[in-house]
């Protein structure tokens, strides 16, 4: 069996043990507690029981604690003089000129005359106080008849259908999100599967909405940030063929910027993503160009103004806006900046 390693000792320091563990300066310190104890007992006692029974209780535990009691595995003695050490230490130092002489410069004593005399006085400009601001008191805004009034019902009914108005368009914005994440993915497996999610959200949102007329409140739907708007050319080549024979249905084919000097168009462009806004900023359709780069609503849209946008990675594209009367669109031509 292997022996345990032994301890390290104090080879710096020697004490004198006299029995057991005691030490001598331990042994001292207790004889001096107990001694003043026992001369306490023999002289003041008789006279003075009252306070001799206190000191000597005092000195008998003074002499134990300072041999057998450490604080903080020091014994007393050291918080002692460390106490003492602390009080009479100087704190306060006093500097003292120790007799050598520098030679004064007459422009570093005058240095701030110098500086104010370098400054140059400049001419006050008397400014005329503003007139005071006229006091503008608001009318108060006329009482409406109760007639006008909406019942509790019909505000009830508002608040649910604007709650779910904003619901619908956070997931709109979500799928959007999802659409820039997954475009630039060749599985088109994931972005059809958003695409059909989105048409849904943007479905219900127009019945959220036709029902709030209805009720006779609008959804509090933030606007769109200001867009740039492209003016569209009324109509084509008659050559061109039609994407479809709807009215209303936004249709076109993007393609690349022409590469050659002859002013020919490039590249079909696959894989672009259109987004079809109305005139509040809520999305209505979501549409992917083809490989011929070609790209077209199925259902119609009503009349009214809507914003075109496009995106694709590595390509830029105008923002384009489309008045929609009723008539059958030919096909847009789109090519990026």
């Amino acid at each position: 069996m292997d022996s345990a390693h032994p301890i390290p000792q104090n080879v710096t320091s020697f004490q004198f043990h006299l029995v057991g563990d005691m030490t001598l300066k331990q042994f001292i310190y207790l004889a001096i507690g107990a001694g003043t104890a026992y001369l306490l007992f023999v002289f003041l006692t008789p006279i003075y029981p009252l306070v001799a029974w206190p000191l000597l209780i005092i000195s008998t535990c003074l002499g134990v604690a300072f041999a057998f009691l450490p604080i903080a595995s020091r014994p007393l003695d050291y918080w002692m003089g460390a106490y003492f050490r602390a009080i009479y230490s100087p704190t306060k130092r006093v500097w003292k000129k120790n007799g050598k002489e520098f030679k004064s410069e007459p422009t570093f004593n005058n240095r701030l005359m110098t500086y104010f005399t370098s400054l140059q006085s400049k001419p006050s400009i008397n400014i005329a106080p503003l007139p005071p601001i006229p006091q503008i008191i608001p009318k108060s805004p006329p009482v409406l008849p109760s007639s006008e009034l909406p019942s509790k019902d019909d505000l009830a009914k508002t608040v649910d259908l604007a709650r779910q108005a904003q619901n619908l368009q956070f997931k709109i914005i979500q799928s959007e999100r999802a659409i820039s994440q997954i475009k630039s993915n060749p599985q088109t497996g994931d972005i059809n599967q958003v695409m059909t999610n989105l048409n849904t959200f943007v479905s219900q949102a127009s019945e959220v909405r036709q029902q709030l007329d209805q009720v006779g409140g609008k959804p509090e739907i933030q606007p769109i940030a200001t867009r740039v708007k492209v003016v569209i050319p009324p109509k084509l080549k008659q050559t061109q063929l039609a994407l479809t024979t709807f009215p209303n249905v936004i249709n076109g084919i993007i393609k690349d910027k022409p590469s050659l000097p002859d002013g020919n168009l490039g590249a079909s462009l696959e894989g672009v993503v259109a987004v079809i806004y109305d005139k509040e900023g809520l999305p209505v359709r979501a549409l992917k160009t083809n490989k011929l780069g070609q790209f077209s609503g199925s259902t119609p849209l009503p009349n009214g103004t809507y914003t075109l946008e496009l995106e694709k990675d590595g390509f830029s594209f105008d923002v384009l806006q489309i008045e929609l009367s009723g008539e059958v669109l030919s096909p847009l031509l789109i090519t990026p900046k």
